[in-house]
């Protein structure tokens, strides 16, 4: 870049999408409660709960980011009560061991949480492909195996990401208030002085700019 634009003639910055937990591999080997999380057996486990109480297959169409995904279209279509459909599969998921919360996401509002976790949970809700149930895994279980990472998590292994200023218009220093990855467009927007994009929802980090 220096060779190519010029030296201080660019702003760069550097983040990511997730951070990275200990895999539970790495933490039973040091005596720390971890599991990976099976959803696919689960989805299976609860399939088969609901066919012996409602009588129909398949009631559980997916599951994705600690969602439950309902068939609603057979639930429709065969007349069933889809609160009662819910209740029983939140009640399946409390029992589960590695499983810490469950809850209807239109009751997101009134189920107790805290406010960190509840706000997470509602930034990451949008209506035309979320599902109609989230759980919360127990610190240290993650979707996946005894190798690799996920994502999709609230805890700071997985929601804690770097970000790093570099560059044209950027002051030297280190900041250790939180900061967002939507904070990133209106500081960009601040420092080439023009309106930030119409959906921005960030703040200005002031602290990076000269």
């Amino acid at each position: 870049l220096d060779q190519q634009v010029g030296k201080g003639n660019y702003t760069i910055f550097l983040t990511a999408d997730h951070g990275v937990a200990h895999v539970p591999g790495f933490m039973k080997a040091n005596k720390l409660p971890a599991e990976p999380f099976d959803d696919v057996a689960l989805m299976k486990q609860l399939n088969a709960s609901l066919k012996e109480k409602f009588g129909a297959d398949s009631l559980v169409v997916s599951m994705y980011n600690y969602q439950v995904h309902l068939n609603h279209k057979k639930i429709r279509s065969a007349q069933l009560d889809e609160e009662a459909i819910t209740t029983k599969v939140i009640d399946q998921l409390r029992m589960h061991e590695h499983i810490s919360h469950a809850f209807s996401l239109m009751e997101m509002d009134e189920y107790p949480l805290t406010a960190t976790i509840r706000e997470r949970i509602k930034n990451g809700y949008y209506p035309m492909r979320s599902g109609d149930i989230q759980f919360i895994l127990k610190p240290g279980y993650i979707d996946g195996g005894y190798t690799g990472t996920t994502h999709g998590l609230w805890n700071p292994y997985d929601s804690h990401i770097p970000l790093v200023w570099y560059g044209w218009g950027i002051k030297q220093g280190k900041l250790n208030r939180e900061t967002y990855m939507t904070d990133i467009a209106p500081t960009l927007a601040a420092l080439l002085r023009i309106q930030m994009p119409n959906g921005s929802v960030g703040h200005v980090i002031q602290e990076v700019m000269k």
